[in-house]
C-alpha cells in the first residue's frame, strides 16, 4: 500500500509539472490562434511534440519516476494540458513511435528544443540532449535591428515555444478560417 502510495505522489508530481509548465504557453497560444481545433491534437507533429515535451518536464521534476509511472503521467497530463480524451492517447503514441513518421521525430526534435529553453541543462542531464547543436542558443538582443535577428528568431532549433508550437498549428490546413 505504502508503495502505491509514493508511486501516486511521484505521478501526481510529475503530472503537476508538466501541466503547471506546458499548460499555460498552450492556453497562450489557444488565446494568440482563436482556439485549437480538436483534430489539431491528433497530428503526428503535436503529439510528438506534445509527448517529448511533457515526458522531459516530468523526469526533469522527478528523474526516478519508472517508465510505467511515465505512461500515466503523460495521459494525465496529456488530456489536462489538451482538453482531449487521454485514453485515445496511448494507441496513437504506439502506432506513432513504431513507424517513425518524419512529422512525429520532427515535433520530438522540436520539444527537445523548446525544453532545453524551458528546463535548461536539466534537459542533457536526463538523458535528452538535442543532438547537432553544440552551444548554448540565446535569444536574439532585440536591440540591434539586423537581419541576423530575423533568422535565428525564426530559426526553429532556437527552441521558441512561437515557431515550434503556435506557427506550426497556424500553417495546418485545418486551422485556416473559411
Amino acid at each position: 500500500m505504502l508503495r502505491w502510495a509514493v508511486a501516486m505522489a511521484e505521478i501526481r508530481r510529475g503530472r503537476r509539472a508538466a501541466v503547471t509548465t506546458i499548460g499555460p504557453l498552450v492556453e497562450r497560444s489557444r488565446a494568440a490562434l482563436n482556439g485549437i481545433p480538436d483534430i489539431a491534437w491528433r497530428d503526428p507533429y503535436l503529439v510528438g511534440f506534445m509527448l517529448t515535451l511533457i515526458t522531459i518536464v516530468a523526469r526533469v521534476e522527478n528523474p526516478g519516476l519508472p517508465d510505467h509511472d511515465l505512461s500515466l503521467v503523460q495521459s494525465q497530463a496529456w488530456g489536462a494540458i489538451t482538453g482531449m480524451d487521454a485514453d485515445l492517447l496511448g494507441e496513437e503514441a504506439l502506432t506513432l513511435s513504431k513507424l517513425h513518421p518524419r512529422e512525429f521525430q520532427h515535433g520530438s526534435y522540436s520539444a527537445m528544443m523548446v525544453a532545453t529553453r524551458l528546463c535548461g541543462p536539466a534537459v542533457a542531464s536526463i538523458g535528452y540532449e538535442p543532438w547537432q547543436i553544440t552551444e548554448t542558443l540565446s535569444e536574439p538582443d532585440a536591440s540591434v535591428n539586423d537581419d541576423s535577428n530575423i533568422s535565428k528568431s525564426l530559426n526553429p532549433a532556437t527552441g521558441n515555444w512561437a515557431d515550434a508550437f503556435d506557427t506550426y498549428i497556424a500553417g495546418l490546413p485545418l486551422a485556416k478560417l473559411p
